[in-house]
């Protein structure tokens, strides 16, 4: 029997099941459409959209995709979203393709896999369901805590490794901080994408969700946050002349040559995050991978930073993402609770 609440409206009486008239058909195809309250259809189409312009930059058909499509779409999202935002998406992506009377690509083992390992590496959440924001404050006082003074001699090997992580941490945090950048971004920056100019360096992002992108990053007044200066001071320690920028410190203080070097991971560039957020007293359970960008983005809006310059520093390519952090940013300047004369 044909599945009317799937599949479109057929066009002619000769496309119908026996007994059942075209105007039944239309009928039961409005009422299908009214399966889900309009605010629900509205959350689904919106996330729709996002899910149809990501396939198509990469010139993937949406309708109907496949699971790989859907699982490489959800991993990117965990970077930038929560796991209930997330689990938005697929249900979007399962009601769309039912309305076509199409097979779910989200109902597949793979998916389920997906979201159970998003589930088991993001972090606790704010109470609106969004990764906590690191601001300058929050920057300033993790950089602080880090050890980075330099060994005397005779310390010994654990001294010297324990110096040149700092410095390699104080870079990551700085540089990720200053450059919104994703940490799967961040991890696989490379010497040969960074360009230094009288402003400060421009880092080349080959690698990103959208399109490649080049951010700028200035000179800092304060020498001690300055990410240029804690780039530098990090890639002359560590003897690095070309290749990733980002490397695993060993106990032995060796760091990889680079004919050898291994970037770091997006795993290492959170757990570096969250200790340095440990050791500044803040929660570290509130700090991931995200809240370099996410920081940057609400620091930004905070002083006046534009929404097309921060979308474009971001790398976003909705601006509808942007706004959110925007948005969340100024809420307290924006509430109509201060206009009602309490």
């Amino acid at each position: 029997m044909t599945d009317l609440k799937r599949a479109p409206a057929p066009n002619s009486p000769a496309e119908l099941p026996e007994g059942i008239t075209l105007e039944d058909a239309e009928r039961i195809t409005e009422l299908a459409e009214e399966d889900r309250r309009p605010s629900t259809r509205r959350v689904y189409r919106s996330k729709w959209r996002l899910f149809a312009a990501w396939c198509n930059e990469r010139g993937a058909d949406p309708l109907p995709a496949s699971e790989e499509l859907v699982a490489a779409y959800l991993a990117e999202r965990a970077e930038e979203v929560s796991l209930s935002t997330i689990r938005q998406d697929v249900a979007a992506v399962k009601w769309m393709h039912e309305r076509r009377g199409l097979e779910s690509p989200t109902d597949g083992e793979g998916i389920g896999r997906v979201l159970d390992g998003i589930s088991q590496t993001s972090s606790p959440t704010d109470g609106r369901g969004k990764k906590e924001a690191a601001l300058t404050e929050h920057i300033r006082q993790m950089v602080a805590a880090l050890p980075l003074e330099a060994p005397a001699p005779g310390d010994g090997v654990a001294a010297e490794a324990r110096h040149l992580r700092a410095l390699r941490d104080r870079a990551i945090l700085l540089v990720g901080y200053a450059g919104a950048f994703r940490r799967s971004e961040l991890a696989t920056i490379r010497k040969e994408d960074v360009s230094h100019n009288a402003k400060g360096m421009e880092i080349h992002v080959p690698e990103t969700k959208t399109d490649p992108r080049t951010v700028g990053i200035t000179y800092a007044e304060d020498a001690s946050l300055c990410p240029v200066r804690a780039l530098g001071e990090w890639t002359e320690a560590a003897g690095i002349g070309a290749g990733p920028l980002f490397r695993a410190v060993p106990r032995s203080a060796k760091i990889a040559p680079d004919s050898e070097a291994e970037p770091i991971t997006g795993k290492t560039v959170r757990n570096v995050i969250g200790d340095a957020a440990e050791a500044a007293g803040l929660d570290p359970e509130r700090m991931a991978g995200h809240s370099l960008r996410r920081g940057h983005i609400t620091q930004g809006a905070l002083r006046g930073a534009g929404l097309d310059r921060l979308m474009k520093q971001a790398g976003h390519a909705d601006p509808r993402t942007t706004a959110e952090y925007v948005e969340d940013a100024k809420r307290m300047e924006t509430t109509t609770s201060q206009n009602l004369g309490l």
